[in-house]
């Protein structure tokens, strides 16, 4: 009988709590409850050239941008003095944002979004190089050279950007 009794208990009370007439003085509010709450920005904004993924391994990876700044952005909550030799007036956001997708570079490869034969020296960042030829370098590159006895002509961009290359031009396909 005192298990049919408690039964009946339970089940009237998740049956008030449904109502909304539960005494809310002994419940737990979560900071979630009856407002929408948004997840805050990357704290290194929109853009970043020197994006470093930490190395636990967790899914969505932390991220965490290295660029030197004038000053961090309000999402920025460890804004520290960048590193060197004397103070420059240059900060550094120390956060780690969690995401599938840290977002853009700020500065444009020198080759363009993509590059099918990049040549990058072990780094960090790399710093790389693509071996692509194209009909015409990217706005971007400073070095462009003729390929020698090319025709029709095809240039390569000799310019090295401290960064990944990016993704590559042509889908790869394992044969």
């Amino acid at each position: 009988m005192a298990m049919a009794t408690s039964i009946l208990l339970f089940l009237l009370a998740g049956l008030a709590a449904a109502h909304g007439e539960v005494d809310t003085a002994n419940n737990i509010r979560l900071p979630s409850d009856g407002k929408t709450v948004g997840r805050p920005g990357k704290p290194w904004g929109k853009c970043c050239d020197n994006i470093e993924m930490s190395p636990l391994r967790i899914f969505p990876p932390l991220y965490r941008c290295n660029d030197e700044v004038k000053q961090c952005n309000d999402e920025c909550k460890e804004c520290v003095e960048a590193p060197g030799a004397f103070p420059r007036g240059a900060f550094v956001c120390g956060d780690w944002y969690q995401t599938t997708n840290p977002g853009p570079l700020c500065t444009e490869r020198p080759w363009g979004k993509c590059c099918d034969k990049a040549v990058c020296f072990e780094s960090l960042p790399p710093i790389c190089r693509c071996m692509d030829k194209v009909k015409q370098c990217a706005a971007a590159c400073k070095k462009c050279k003729r390929v020698k006895s090319s025709e029709p002509p095809r240039y390569v961009c000799l310019d090295q950007f401290k960064g990944e290359p990016g993704p590559q031009c042509t889908p790869h396909t394992w044969n």
